[in-house]
């Protein structure tokens, strides 16, 4: 017999503990985050540019290539580094009264924001176009500093580099629109300004320096990590016939925040019966009927910092002997792909023995099994692993005839010696997900505290 409410909740109350928000990482960290870069790239100039106003009121996310540098999460703010002298300057809005009542207040020019974000110097916004006429002045032999910005579309963190490439090409090739990238505007303006420029992208520098993080970078993400299977253990104790896919991700949100995690690192991703058969099913609308098999992919962020962890169990906390055969098949192909992650491997390696696995037993492979973590979801990273990498390995199997499919994923550290997965705090195997969704969960205990 499954525990009462009441024990439900001293259980809850005893596994999860309140925490506070992790602080912001270390003005340490942003600033060797910003001599890296500028050792990466040598000479001549860097601009770069945090995002815009947004269009509505929703949370203001900030270009990651910027918080990576900066730590600095407002609009309309820049950036100019110098790497030949190493000097840096943010630009920031002046102080507006309006902006401060409505949004809360934010840095300005001078002295306090020099100490809040530890650049050597923070200046008005509005001094960027005089001070990049001093940066970019031709030299006696004609030429003038070389430019390095970004001109690859921006992803979002729940996106990636092609994602935005496609996006951006499709508004390109619109002809009712028709519009270049930000960087690709940017290019243009001030190659016209500065006759003669020659301006270069910065994303493969960064993109080299993202793939492999610092400690402060690894322990949000093991944070995010074990927060994300705290909350996907839950909704597998929370999940029965007659409750909404929905209702499982927000038994899961509500650990995440318990723990202290930040916001979602993607949209969650709770797919019963055929729905599990959708790789990016996000409407979660569905009634789980007995019988069911769901598929769930929600993890939060950690002072920025994504997750990314899956779990596949049955809606009624029994698999099917054809349910169970499927989870362990591709627990089994995970087990083998985990096993492989050390230096020196490379994720086309791990995209090929997936393959190789699960079409010996039977199945197709439908994506690739691995991509690298970090600020974005599907952070940039090169192909072959390093220590300080962080990647997920996420075998799946969808049998869209039999509406029933199968992901299990982890976010996993490579290290010296290996590797540590990050996000073992939640079962995988059938027998495990079982004895857990034995007992209650949230979605059982009554709404107003009835008996």
């Amino acid at each position: 017999m499954k525990p009462n409410h009441v024990l439900v909740l001293l259980a809850l109350a005893a596994t999860l503990a309140a925490q506070e928000p992790p602080p912001r990482l270390p003005n340490d960290f942003f600033a060797g985050r910003r001599a890296a870069l500028m050792r990466e790239v040598g000479s001549g100039v860097i601009l770069l540019r945090g995002a815009g106003t947004p269009a509505d009121m929703a949370p203001f996310y900030q270009d990651q290539h910027f918080y990576y540098l900066s730590g600095v999460s407002e609009p309309n703010v820049a950036m100019l580094l110098f790497p030949e002298t190493g000097d840096e300057v943010l630009l920031v809005p002046p102080f507006n009264r309006f902006t401060a009542t409505w949004d809360g207040e934010r840095l300005a020019p001078g002295e306090a924001a020099v100490r809040a974000t530890g650049f050597m110097r923070v200046d008005n916004s509005n001094a960027l176009p005089r001070l990049l006429d001093d940066a970019l002045q031709a030299g006696a032999d004609g030429k003038r500093p070389t430019l390095h910005t970004y001109l690859a579309p921006a992803p979002g963190r729940t996106s990636t580099g092609s994602q935005a490439g496609k996006a951006a090409n499709e508004m390109a090739r619109d002809p009712f629109d028709g519009r270049p990238t930000r960087g690709q505007a940017l290019k243009a303006k001030l190659q016209e300004k500065y006759p003669g420029l020659e301006v270069q992208d910065v994303s493969r520098h960064l993109a080299r320096l993202r793939g492999v993080k610092e400690p402060a970078e690894i322990d949000a993400i093991r944070r995010a990590s074990e927060a994300a299977a705290a909350g996907i253990a839950e909704a597998m104790r929370s999940a029965e016939p007659g409750v909404y896919e929905f209702q499982l991700a927000a038994a899961a949100r509500y650990v995440f925040s318990r723990l202290g995690a930040g916001e979602d690192a993607y949209a969650a991703i709770v797919g019963a019966g055929r729905n599990g058969c959708v790789l990016h099913y996000s409407a979660n609308s569905a009634r789980l009927a007995d019988g069911d098999l769901i598929v769930m992919d929600y993890a939060p962020t950690v002072r920025g910092y994504c997750a990314d962890v899956t779990r596949t169990f049955p809606a009624n906390g029994k698999f099917t002997p054809e349910q169970r055969k499927l989870v362990q098949d591709v627990y089994e192909v995970q087990q083998e792909l985990v096993a492989m992650v050390k230096p020196g491997t490379r994720i086309s390696e791990l995209g090929a023995r997936c393959s190789a696995l699960l079409t010996k037993r039977g199945y197709r492979s439908a994506h690739g099994p691995t991509h690298h973590v970090g600020l974005a979801v599907h952070d940039p990273g090169d192909d072959v692993l390093v220590p300080g990498m962080v990647i997920t390995v996420e075998p799946g199997a969808y049998l869209l005839d039999k509406n029933m499919g199968c992901r299990i994923e982890d976010t996993i550290l490579v290290t010296d010696a290996g590797h540590v997965v990050l996000s073992a705090g939640v079962p995988a195997t059938p027998d495990a997900i079982e004895k857990l969704m034995a007992a209650n969960g949230l979605q059982q205990v009554p709404v107003g505290g009835g008996r």
